[in-house]
Parts: C-alpha cells; sequence; structure tokens
C-alpha cells in the first residue's frame, strides 16, 4: 500500500475542521452535567479522560506528523486538558481534579507512543484509498 507518510495531507482543512469539531463534542461533554456517559467501575471516569486524550493525540498526530509539530500537539493537547478541567472549576455541579488531568497526561502520551505504530498513517492512508477509487 503506498500511503503518504510525511508532509501536509491533500484534506489537511477537512481534517482539522473535523478535529475542532471533535474537540467541541469534547467540550460539551466536558461541561455537560450529566453527559450519560459513565464506566460504572473504580477508576472510571480516569479511563474516559485517558482514552479520550489518546484519541486527540492520535487525530492531531496523524494531522500534524512531523517531529517539531507532534511536540506541539502534545502541547496543545495538554493544554486543552488544562482548559476542560479549569471550566469544569468555574462551572458547578462540574469540579475539577487534578487526577484527570494525570489521566488526560497518560492518554497524550499512550497517543503519542501509539502514533509510532501504523496508527500514525490512517488519515494518509483514508485519502490513498479515496484516490484509488476514484482513480478507477
Amino acid at each position: 500500500m503506498d500511503v503518504q507518510t510525511s508532509g501536509r495531507l491533500r484534506w489537511h482543512g477537512a481534517w482539522v475542521v473535523l478535529g475542532g469539531a471533535i474537540m467541541l463534542f469534547v467540550t460539551w461533554m466536558a461541561l455537560t452535567p450529566d453527559p450519560g456517559i459513565t464506566l460504572s467501575f473504580t477508576y472510571g471516569d480516569k479511563l474516559l479522560h485517558a482514552t479520550t486524550f489518546c484519541c486527540l493525540m492520535g487525530w492531531w498526530g496523524n494531522v500534524y506528523r512531523g517531529h517539531r509539530a507532534r511536540a506541539w500537539t502534545v502541547l496543545g493537547c495538554l493544554a486543552f486538558g488544562l482548559f476542560i478541567e479549569f471550566a469544569q472549576w468555574l462551572d458547578p455541579p462540574r469540579d475539577a481534579s487534578g487526577w484527570d488531568v494525570l489521566a488526560d497526561v497518560v492518554g497524550v502520551f499512550v497517543g503519542l507512543l501509539l502514533l509510532r505504530t501504523p496508527l500514525a498513517r490512517v488519515l494518509a492512508g483514508i485519502e490513498t484509498a479515496v484516490g484509488r477509487r476514484r482513480a478507477r
């Protein structure tokens, strides 16, 4: 499979808009008093935080693929996690938690590790597959 692994994605703008929509959804879920998503076991909330931020890092790491861009992506995801916690602190009945921030950090770094696998080329693979389908 001939998948582009460096440079700017052809649909960069669309991927950024979709990523922004995903972040708006995460923000809405984080600030909704009862979003209706819970894992009813000990530390289930922390697993949701880590999974969400792993996915965000994976998304943005697919969009921004250079080493420097990925470093900024890590910082951006971590800043987003801090923003969410600060917003929850200001928005009762939600509350801020340092443990939530730690779970976000773990998720970002797991996502960063996963970007060392073929998962780093998911969006490029979609572009390649669609391009091949159109060429037929």
